[in-house]
């Protein structure tokens, strides 16, 4: 540790969402805030097939870039 505290949260929220908009779905903050904060990517992907509709076959997609995203906001720092 260097010392340094940061929310993390945001990052990973920011990284599913770029993730979901080329699929047409996104999260809003108060959604995220109220429903999904804290849960693993891959119940929230699960909730959004539910309630969204969000094809199954596209959770493994997602989830990879949701990763590749999260790693290139915390290297762009």
């Amino acid at each position: 540790m260097d010392g340094v505290s940061i929310d993390a949260k945001d990052w990973h929220y920011d990284a599913l969402n770029r993730a979901l908009k080329l699929f047409g779905f996104e999260i809003n903050r108060i959604e995220h805030l109220t429903t999904f904060d804290g849960l693993p990517t891959r119940t929230k992907l699960k909730m959004l097939s539910v309630v969204r509709g969000l094809p199954v076959e596209l959770h493994d997609v997602i989830n990879e870039m949701k990763q590749a995203n999260t790693l290139g906001l915390q290297t762009s720092l």
